[in-house]
């Protein structure tokens, strides 16, 4: 096998885009080339880019011509997102060989191969409206956490949202194919397996008529859970699938992990309602309510959009109060920008940039008072009873990794733990960080 041949891919946005880098990746090493890092000489270059904010974009660019830099001479990538969007912006871009979408991510390491034969194609960007789902499949983990991709595209049209022109419809990955990634995964060693995808949520819903909302979705999980895993996560889920038949579902899954990230954005009803999100303020109480009743033990995660256009100062404080109310252990907050191509760019009562920076930082205090009381309370939980951490990584003697919780953890430990889940008592915690010792038999 010629071993000559080298390869750098390099990844931004999200999970979704973070697997198919993992295909890619896998099948560039399978054809003979050495895998070497970003921004280092190489005969071809992927660019996975993100769209999602209008600085994503800017930093799509930056990466972009940071690979021609590198590598003049070599083959130059680039796909993703923001390829579908920024087309024509990318392809005048010299030095970048080929750009496609995000229809055939799979057939990019073919591609490859016939810009190597000499093929001039430069642009291939194809309609995602009539794509099908692009099944990819990772025989063995790339990373100590393992993502499968169940689904792709987004239904959805919130206003201020860029990602379904870039992304297409929802397609859902058959059932079969899934379980059967997840089984060549578990044989391969993988221990957490994380189900994602760009609304992880709409699972299914291309399929036949769901009895309830996340129906599929929980068959996914169940038939997952049946392999062996000792931890399953999900992507970001929509609060509006958290119904009655859903939460019963997957409360009796026992190696589901009690950690949810949800799409919230605001806790005012006016700001959903002119973000055209699918729920108000008391459907996204009801929907955790009833999460925290099933789950007693589960924490929470959200993104919240600060400084929308027209939050009011009552709707701001109304989202403070729903902060406060409901307790998330981590909040993603960010100020409102304005995204070209959504509606929400030309909403009236634009805020200024002070405004959204002051209630940035307003909800950003709230936020550490009420992650500090949780962890003061989650060590307590756990100085007698151990918390189960995937080691993710080592430095000078001490292992680092997240609880099943999702809390992060560091302890004592030897560099031959990473990758494995370690039973750790808890001692204290520094900011973000718990700390603690593996417990003893």
């Amino acid at each position: 096998m010629n071993t000559s041949k080298t390869a750098s891919i390099l990844t931004l946005g999200c999970r979704v885009n973070q697997y198919e880098s993992d295909f890619i990746t896998h099948s560039l090493s399978k054809k003979g080339y050495s895998i070497v890092p970003f921004g280092t000489p190489a005969d071809v270059t992927v660019v996975n880019t993100c769209t999602v904010t209008a600085e994503s974009d800017r930093k799509s660019r930056q990466m972009i011509r940071r690979a021609v830099s590198a590598s003049p001479d070599a083959i130059v990538i680039v796909t993703g997102c923001y390829a579908e969007t920024g087309t024509d912006t990318i392809s005048s871009i010299n030095g970048v060989t080929y750009v496609t979408g995000n229809a055939k991510k799979s057939s990019i390491p073919d591609i490859i191969d016939s810009l190597v034969a000499g093929s001039s194609v430069k642009v291939n960007v194809e309609d995602l409206n009539r794509a099908p789902f692009d099944s990819m499949m990772l025989p063995s983990p790339e990373r100590i956490r393992s993502y499968i991709k169940i689904e792709d595209g987004c239904d959805n049209r919130c206003s201020y949202c860029i990602i379904p022109s870039a992304r297409g419809k929802v397609r859902s990955r058959p059932y079969d194919e899934i379980v059967c990634e997840a089984s060549s995964l578990y044989s391969a060693g993988a221990l957490e397996v994380i189900l994602t995808g760009i609304e992880t949520a709409s699972y299914g819903r291309d399929f036949e008529r769901e009895a309830y909302y996340g129906e599929s979705l929980a068959k996914v999980i169940r038939g997952v859970s049946e392999i062996g895993f000792p931890r399953i996560g999900l992507g970001s889920l929509e609060p509006t699938v958290m119904n009655d038949g859903f939460v019963s579902q997957i409360s009796t899954i026992s190696t589901l992990m009690p950690h949810f990230h949800i799409s919230v954005q605001s806790g005012s009803s006016g700001v959903l309602r002119r973000m055209r999100r699918r729920y108000n303020s008391d459907m996204l109480r009801s929907s955790i309510a009833r999460l925290k009743v099933a789950i007693p033990d589960v924490t929470l995660s959200a993104d919240i959009i600060t400084g929308f256009p027209g939050e009011t100062e009552e709707e701001f404080r109304e989202t403070l109060e729903f902060i406060k109310e409901t307790r998330f252990l981590h909040l993603h907050i960010f100020p409102y920008s304005i995204r070209r191509g959504t509606e929400a760019a030309t909403m009236s009562r634009q805020l200024s940039g002070d405004i959204k920076s002051e209630r940035l930082h307003i909800l950003s205090d709230a936020q550490k008072v009420i992650k500090r009381e949780l962890l003061d309370l989650y060590v307590a939980d756990h100085r007698d009873t151990p918390v189960k951490v995937l080691a993710e990584t080592e430095t000078d003697g001490v292992l680092h990794g997240h609880s099943e919780h999702f809390v992060e953890v560091s302890f004592e430990g030897k560099a031959e733990l990473i990758g494995k889940i370690c039973n750790v008592i808890l001692t204290g915690y520094d900011g973000d960080v718990c700390f603690g010792k593996i417990a003893t038999e």
